[in-house]
């Protein structure tokens, strides 16, 4: 058997190729903006949830663990990563910009042919475009992250929403291919979009909307009783917004009438 686990700045997941599939809330990102520092409680939180996971991956031959934006940036990254070797023995690989986006455009359940695809994660946003679906021809990644809107908004969705354009802006021209959305928020937000109870990972991959259905959804996604109106959001209830209005901006800039959501990403990667 492999394994592999994904660290992001607000969640960690595990992927077992004999099925099993793991992810914890950590937010380990917290106010990362502000300090420069993971989050203690994050690192805490993210500890425990590693040696749970390194005890579930005691049969495998091999796991790879990754981490993303919130250890690449953070002060104490490399602290964070001798942290977890020493508590758990699990070696943590920080991956670059370019392997996560390479990562993500492998994983991503998609259209044949031409694609984009868009991971965005608690500390950044990585878009990817191939024009064969396979190799990518336009890579780039922003610190711009469900997670860093949330600490540097704090709730205010209005001042998120004027400054979003600006934001997705800085990515410059992106080419019209099918959109792919990937990530937590991605997959929280189409799991309200389709108003499931329960969240199912086989009806979130290749779910297709319209723009117009997103828009139609917004006052939903940004209500003060997100988790009452929708439960199955209730884990990211106070992050989702934040994804929502990134990707409201993005399709705008995109010009985008459509778009398509996968549950599978970089850590399905990983794990093949």
């Amino acid at each position: 058997m492999r394994a592999a686990i994904d660290i992001g700045s607000n969640s960690v997941r595990l992927a077992i190729s004999n099925g099993v599939r793991r992810s914890v809330i950590t937010k380990l990102a917290d106010g990362l903006t502000a300090t420069g520092r993971l989050s203690q409680n994050g690192v805490r939180a993210t500890l425990d949830a590693l040696k749970a996971f390194a005890a579930e991956c005691g049969a495998c031959e091999s796991v790879l663990a990754f981490a993303t934006e919130a250890v690449r940036s953070a002060a104490d990254g490399a602290e964070f990563c001798a942290a977890v070797k020493n508590e758990t023995g699990i070696d943590v690989r920080v991956l670059s910009p370019a392997e996560e986006a390479e990562f993500a455009l492998r994983g991503a359940v998609k259209p044949s042919g031409a694609v984009t695809v868009c991971d965005l994660g608690g500390g950044s946003m990585e878009l990817i475009s191939a024009s064969d679906g396979k190799t990518p021809d336009f890579v780039k990644s922003l610190p711009l992250g469900v997670v860093v809107l949330k600490n540097k908004f704090d709730g205010n969705y209005r001042a998120a929403i004027d400054s979003a354009p600006t934001l997705v802006e800085a990515y410059g021209e992106i080419k019209p291919y099918p959109l792919v959305l990937i990530g937590g928020s991605a997959c929280t937000i189409a799991a309200a979009m389709l108003n499931i109870n329960v969240y199912d990972a086989e009806k979130i991959n290749g779910a297709h909307f319209t723009a117009r259905e997103l828009d139609d959804i917004m006052p939903v996604l940004l209500s003060n009783k997100l988790s009452t109106l929708r439960p199955v959001v209730k884990n990211r209830a106070d992050t989702a917004p934040y994804g929502a209005i990134i990707f409201q901006a993005l399709i705008n800039h995109i010009g985008a009438t459509d778009f398509y959501v996968s549950d599978s990403g970089n850590l399905e990667a990983a794990l093949l």
